[in-house]
């Protein structure tokens, strides 16, 4: 196959699923739930066309061509950083240089203090430059552990913590809910058995660091031959919705636009809901310069 961001990002969580011995392991070095990490192993393994590991019963084992991919996978991983360390050492940082990495689709929400903060830190240090990214959430961790990012604003559900090695405080909270297109069966449905039975039916997608309430609620399990349930970006779950193929678990900033035009329905609003607490996250070993210790206090200030 021909490698991608995505491929790379999935090939990282099979790394850290392999050298941590299991899907459970692993949640506390990705800092994201088992549902979320077997759908990605699940998807790279529908990419790549063979069965990585096996889990169950038994406990976690690689096969033997995912012995191999592991080995490809660290020499590939090795050689990227390698070169990215490189790359960086060519050019000279600037002293107040502010690196922040942040997930897609925040910026319609009205409880977002980011730019604010931005704008704050850099009236208080004239020569302040600022570098701003959007990632993914396991992008996010990866660069920052690669010295890539000074700081990231990511997103958790309430009971998921983050890996050991980040420091983490709250700037503020988003709700999302089910939605889907205006011909879907779950559209015209008010709660209760029925709709249940029609969201079983359904696929379902939402991005890869929040649980569905659907699965909270309804107890359904993610399988492992569902590779769709977790996307990297909130992006890609509205394209499933609006094409009608799918259930999105969307903010609700996000879905507004097209709540208005019609094309997104909610589904039975105020039963099917999760709160994605946003929260800033740095190295605990990093040394931050005081444009960025400046920074890091205007968003602890707004959580």
């Amino acid at each position: 196959m021909r490698l991608s961001d995505i491929d790379l990002r999935l090939l990282r969580v099979f790394k850290a699923v392999a050298e941590s011995g299991g899907f459970v392991k692993a949640q506390d070095v990705l800092g994201i739930n088992q549902p979320a990490i077997s759908s990605h192993i699940a998807n790279l393994e529908q990419r790549l066309g063979v069965r990585l590991c096996d889990r169950g019963r038994g406990g976690f084992s690689l096969t033997p061509q995912g012995s191999e991919v592991l080995r490809e996978t660290n020499d590939l991983l090795d050689y990227i950083e390698d070169y990215s360390n490189k790359l960086n050492s060519i050019g000279k940082k600037a002293a107040l240089t502010a690196r922040i990495g942040v997930i897609d689709c925040l910026l319609t929400d009205p409880n977002n203090p980011i730019p604010a903060c931005i704008q704050a830190s850099k009236e208080h240090f004239d020569d302040m430059h600022v570098r701003v990214g959007v990632y993914d959430y396991l992008d996010c961790l990866s660069e920052l552990r690669s010295k890539r990012l000074d700081l990231a604003v990511v997103g958790k559900v309430e009971d998921e913590g983050f890996p050991e090695d980040l420091e983490a405080i709250k700037v503020f909270d988003e709700t999302s809910g089910l939605y889907c297109s205006a011909n879907h069966p779950c559209a015209s449905l008010d709660d209760g058995p029925e709709l249940r039975d029609a969201l079983r039916a359904s696929r379902i997608s939402a991005h890869s660091f929040v649980q569905s309430p659907v699965e909270i609620q309804l107890d359904l399990i993610l399988r492992d031959e569902n590779v769709e349930i977790a996307q990297g970006h909130v992006e890609s779950t509205v394209y499933l919705a609006l094409a009608g193929t799918h259930v999105g678990l969307i903010p609700d900033h996000f879905a507004e636009i097209w709540v208005r035009r019609g094309q997104l329905v909610q589904i039975a609003p105020g039963s099917f809901q999760a709160v994605s607490s946003f929260h800033a996250v740095r190295l605990k070993s990093a040394t931050p310069n005081p444009a960025l210790r400046f920074l890091w206090d205007q968003l602890g200030k707004t959580g």
